[in-house]
């Protein structure tokens, strides 16, 4: 393990020595303590990354240390000459339990030829994670446009389709962003930022397997750009479908975001993502789902969620409450358009985060998410708030750079949580962030909770150049 870690350490600057001129980077600590049942490290996060850029060539390496080691390591080369640009990715995890370190490589191309894009995605993978299965896959494609109509084909060998997101965001625009960063309601939970999509290799396999065949055209009609995608795979057609955005009923108050059809073999889908739109009303945002039934016409209308977010004397204060954790994952509201061609999923919302640094927001994702384990540690029963208020206050710091302060409490109203205190409360989460001059940044947190008072302490340090 030490070897790993000074072998990659060693990399990184390497890289950091080609050049100064040209060199950026950031380099972050941070120390949890646990103080139950005593004073205890608990866990221990070192990240540095360092880019080096060159004649439109960017070059960059990264690692994570951890309280047991090397984490991770990847690499990361990306650039453009002319109307040709390329990107490719190697990631290793020496902590795998399995013995297999390399975990993934892939690769994305395009070039411009006569108005049309052409792209090429190449991945090699460990499919399982760490077991030494490795696969391989690809993918070719072109889109190009004709007096407004956009048009789309992709072939995907052992790899799944990936024309809709490239189509929609673009070919880099939808990778995979591989900046690490850590949630703000558990400052020590490491999670990737996830993009519209990263190439997924689907057996452990290195022959030549055909996967996929995907068209896709848009093209405006009357008032509203439709979508009509159609996908093959080995055993021939698989479906065929129509998804028009934006679509305006004369209703000012209902806003449809997407009305997608899509046709199988044997039967009809049909999916419809709405919203309320409530316009500028004071502070608060209500979060509606319309269900419908039959798929067609609406059955109820339900608010499964309300918050507000306000500014007094120059501090934000947020509230938020979530009245029903089911909900259909609709229209922007949870970051990008979340139904693709062949429709959206249905949700459930466990609670609110991440918090701290970040305002109040919903979220589906366990890791940012405030939870309370019934019992001593986290062997009991999760819970999760559905109630949340506090505050957030941003400054000029003495030092150069910026002073925050946030505070958050969680509160339950279910009646069968039994982690909850006075009035409901579960826990408190306060984040203290100070710029010590305009490249170097101190953060301090506490986290506390009904069961045990305080629980841990947060220390971290983040340098940047």
């Amino acid at each position: 393990m030490k070897k790993a870690f000074l072998l990659g350490l060693l990399i990184v600057l390497g890289v950091a020595s080609v050049g100064s001129a040209e060199l950026r980077g950031e380099w972050d600590t941070w120390l949890k303590l646990n103080l139950r049942p005593e004073l205890a490290l608990d866990n221990f996060y070192s990240f540095l990354d360092v880019q080096y850029a060159t004649c439109n060539l960017t070059l960059e390496a990264a690692s994570l240390l951890n309280a047991d080691g090397l984490d991770a390591v990847w690499f990361e080369a990306y650039g453009s000459v002319g109307a040709f640009s390329a990107w490719s990715l190697l990631f290793f995890n020496p902590e795998s339990f399995f013995g297999s370190s390399f975990m993934l490589f892939q690769n994305a191309a395009e070039v411009s030829v006569g108005g049309v894009d052409f792209y090429a995605l190449f991945a090699v993978k460990d499919v399982y994670g760490g077991l030494g299965f490795i696969g391989t896959g690809f993918a070719i494609g072109g889109i190009g446009a004709v007096r407004g109509c956009r048009f789309g084909v992709e072939v995907a060998f052992n790899l799944d389709s990936q024309l809709w997101p490239i189509f929609r965001y673009g070919l880099y625009g939808g990778l995979t962003d591989w900046t690490y960063t850590l949630c703000a309601s558990d400052i020590w939970y490491p999670y990737w930022i996830l993009g519209q999509y990263t190439p997924y290799v689907i057996v452990p396999t290195c022959d030549l397997l055909f996967s996929y065949l995907t068209g896709i055209a848009q093209f405006p009609i009357s008032c509203v750009d439709l979508y009509v995608g159609a996908l093959f795979d080995c055993e021939g057609f698989l479906f065929l479908s129509f998804l028009a955005e934006d679509i305006d009923v004369g209703i000012d108050w209902l806003k449809i975001y997407g009305l997608s059809v899509t046709y199988w073999i044997d039967e009809k889908y049909v999916s419809l993502w709405t919203q309320i739109e409530t316009g500028d009303v004071v502070c608060f945002q209500p979060y509606f789902t319309v269900w419908y039934a039959g798929e067609s016409w609406p059955d109820a209308i339900s608010l499964n969620a309300l918050t507000l977010t306000c500014t007094v004397l120059g501090c934000q204060f947020y509230w938020g409450h979530l009245f029903d954790r089911y909900m259909v994952d609709y229209g922007e509201w949870m970051g990008m358009p979340a139904y693709d061609v062949w429709g959206g999923p249905r949700i459930e919302i466990y609670g609110f985060g991440p918090l701290g640094v970040n305002l109040v927001s919903l979220l589906d994702e366990y890791p940012c998410l405030w939870i309370v384990y019934e019992g001593d540690g986290q062997s009991g029963e999760p819970y999760f708030p559905n109630e949340v208020f506090g505050v957030r206050c941003d400054e000029d710091s003495c030092c150069g750079g910026l002073f925050s302060f946030a505070l958050s409490n969680f509160f339950s109203t279910e009646f069968d949580a039994p982690v909850t205190g006075i009035f409901g409360w579960m826990g408190s989460y306060v984040e203290l962030y100070v710029g010590v001059g305009s490249n170097v940044n101190l953060i301090g947190a506490l986290n506390v909770t009904s069961l045990h008072g305080v629980e841990f302490i947060t220390m971290g340090v983040e340098v940047a150049w």
